[in-house]
């Protein structure tokens, strides 16, 4: 059993560097941010997260697609796919930076495998290691700046042509 936690963890620490979200952590803060995680399935076709619900939780994509989708404020119950994500993503972090209700839906696409993080679990290691929070917060900006600056890109690019 020790060795299947072993390799469990391992696996989870993998994970979370493929995403960036452990960028100059070291390897014990890693592993402590990777022992409070936890892995959900979602089949194809379920909704994971709702837009407008008020949950913090961060989620990494272990494996599968997943779809982010807009209400379309014209067509009651209408929603427009905007990005789809993969492997080593992730997704729920402007609610959990922000505490605001969640600005999209995300739906599975495939066999979904998430690893989640629970704010109340994330936020008690990030209160009583600062170091830990600090790094984690900073690489989440990044990610976030890295999306902003996409979709910048993205939109001049569109109205260039």
């Amino acid at each position: 059993m020790a060795d299947e936690q072993i390799e469990e963890t391992k696996t989870r620490k993998m994970t979370l560097e493929a995403t960036g979200l452990s960028k100059d952590l070291t390897d014990e803060e890693l592993k402590l941010l990777a022992e409070i995680i936890t892995e959900q399935h979602f089949a194809k076709g379920v909704t994971i997260i709702r837009e407008d619900s008020k949950t913090r939780d961060l989620y990494v994509i272990r494996s599968g697609r997943v779809s982010v989708r807009l209400k379309l404020p014209s067509e009651f119950g209408r929603e427009e796919v905007i990005y789809q994500m993969r492997d080593g993503q992730i997704f729920g972090e402007l609610s959990l930076v922000d505490g605001s209700p969640r600005s999209a839906t995300v739906h599975a696409d495939d066999e979904v495998a998430v690893y989640r993080f629970e704010f109340d679990k994330l936020n008690g290691l990030l209160q009583s290691q600062p170091r830990i929070g600090y790094i984690l917060m900073r690489n989440v900006a990044s990610i976030i700046a890295n999306r902003v600056r996409n979709t910048n890109m993205l939109w001049r690019n569109s109205l260039i042509w």
